[in-house]
């Protein structure tokens, strides 16, 4: 059965960008929904992994292990978004990435393993500067409620933006907090699993870059888990290494596990 609120987003975009986009967006809704609900079944890493080798060595796609206090920064610029994300959009754009429509800052795909040269480690923001962390951090660190939080305040002035009622656009995020908060909670009393140990997609790890000092600037995937991993103080967690600077003198491949 579909939720109300579900229905009422389909008649929300219907009306304001039209039955031909709102098509393609339920379409492609559809098509990731289908991908999550395979990813935690049986085999599902395995058989990806599996895949994946034809384009890449198993040094590329195996993850390194890092404290996520080592990660600080993002990659690129900071900026606002106007869809999904509240604010910062992905510098490198990951060869094998589902998010077609995301400007990421460069155009062109890369293949995970990458090496560059360049300034574009010299280009960065802090990682704390996300609204999301920050909501994240206020909650649970200061123990504020989501309703207090910068994240949800700006999460709804959003959805109002848009079009949404006070009332649909309160739910709206009341929506993407929960969703957080059972991610909090899975993370605090399970710890943090990997990709392999939820059966998930292999490049579905946190994706980072390597600058030409060594500096580990987040990128891409698993900006939720990455916030919730700071403020819990989990000692290690899996990224995957999407671009390295091709100055970077120093070795990786002892921190691998």
């Amino acid at each position: 059965m579909i939720d109300s609120l579900h229905l009422r987003k389909v008649i929300h975009y219907a009306r304001h960008d039209g039955l031909l986009s709102t098509t393609s967006l339920v379409f492609n809704h559809f098509k990731k929904w289908i991908l999550r609900t395979l990813e935690g079944s049986k085999g599902y890493y395995n058989l990806q992994w599996w895949l994946l080798q034809r384009k890449y060595d198993p040094d590329v796609l195996t993850p390194i292990w890092v404290s996520p206090d080592e990660i600080s920064t993002l990659t690129g610029e900071y900026t606002r978004r106007e869809s999904g994300h509240l604010d910062y959009v992905p510098y490198f754009k990951p060869r094998e990435t589902s998010s077609d429509s995301l400007p990421y800052q460069t155009k062109k795909t890369v293949p995970y393993g990458t090496i560059k040269g360049g300034n574009w480690d010299r280009v960065r923001a802090d990682f704390p500067k996300l609204l999301m962390y920050q909501g994240v951090e206020e909650r649970f660190v200061e123990g504020l409620d989501w309703e207090e939080t910068i994240y949800f305040e700006e999460l709804q002035d959003r959805f109002v933006s848009q079009g949404w009622s006070e009332t649909e656009a309160n739910r709206l995020a009341q929506n993407r907090c929960e969703r957080l908060e059972l991610l909090y909670d899975l993370m605090s009393t399970q710890g943090y699993r990997s990709q392999r140990q939820l059966n998930g997609h292999p490049l579905h790890e946190i994706t980072v870059a390597v600058g030409r000092d060594g500096e580990i600037m987040y990128n891409s995937e698993g900006r939720h888990r990455l916030s919730i991993a700071k403020v819990l103080g989990i000692e290690a967690i899996p990224v995957q290494i999407l671009v390295t600077h091709e100055e970077f003198q120093g070795s990786i491949k002892n921190a691998r596990k």
